[in-house]
């Protein structure tokens, strides 16, 4: 039941600033056996024994990198900023969805092709200006009845389950940090410690300059002691 939900955690769009998905699924399964809340911030909180001491706080972020529409051209193109931060080689031909007026647009990031791009400008990287999503609209007008300035999407991919218990997913980082710190609330329910635990789905942490969600949790909670827990970078690659 655990990886099946922590799947549907990782294939919930939340970008930072728009985790309601994500958050509203990762309260769901906390309501089976903790005290849920939301805060202003659109932090998830769930709390075991309320009254207990010390108070005890667990978080880990729900938010993802993702994209947002900053501008529409008069041929239905949309360009785009980055939500958090990207390496723009990954943007390239990848399939992305964003959550438009009327529900999920799909769109793909075009770029210049290669065979038109000048021979000393090959081996340049690509930056994000250089990029736009199609959404397949004939002009700006048509567009504009399906997404606005504003609209935020993710990449269009679901999480992969490969051998030797390894699992991929665009939003690993750091939705793995909101589940680890859920399922750490699950297995003290089942034998509650005297400590008033609370287990936090934090929001903001890629744009967040000062924290995002685990600050602004700290400070209303008020724990004795907190531990955050988020990804790190692998090191078992080729190089």
């Amino acid at each position: 039941r655990s990886i099946a939900f922590l799947k549907r955690l990782l294939d919930a769009p939340g970008p930072s600033g728009f985790e309601r998905v994500p958050a509203r699924l990762w309260r769901e399964e906390a309501q089976a056996f903790a005290a849920v809340e939301v805060d202003v911030a659109g932090n998830s909180l769930a709390t075991l024994n309320p009254g207990g001491a010390p108070r005890v706080m667990l978080a880990g972020h729900v938010d993802e990198i993702g994209v947002m529409v900053v501008h529409v051209d008069d041929e239905g193109f949309l360009h785009f900023g980055a939500i958090g931060g990207w390496d723009s080689q990954v943007l390239v031909g990848q399939r992305v969805v964003l959550e438009g007026r009327g529900g999920p647009v799909d769109g793909v990031i075009g770029k210049k092709a290669i065979h038109l791009v000048k021979t000393e400008d090959r081996d340049k990287v690509s930056k994000i200006t250089d990029l736009w999503i199609d959404i397949g609209a004939a002009n700006k007008a048509e567009a504009l009845e399906r997404v606005r300035v504003g609209d935020a999407g993710v990449i269009a991919c679901r999480s992969l389950e490969l051998p030797n218990g390894r699992l991929a997913s665009r939003s690993i980082d750091n939705r793995i940090g909101a589940f680890v710190v859920l399922e750490a609330l699950r297995r003290l329910a089942a034998d509650a410690p005297r400590a008033c635990t609370v287990a936090v789905a934090t929001t903001q942490e890629e744009i967040g300059v000062s924290g995002g969600g685990a600050r602004t949790s700290a400070y209303s909670v008020e724990p004795r002691a907190a531990v955050v827990v988020d990804v790190t970078h692998a090191t078992d690659f080729p190089g």
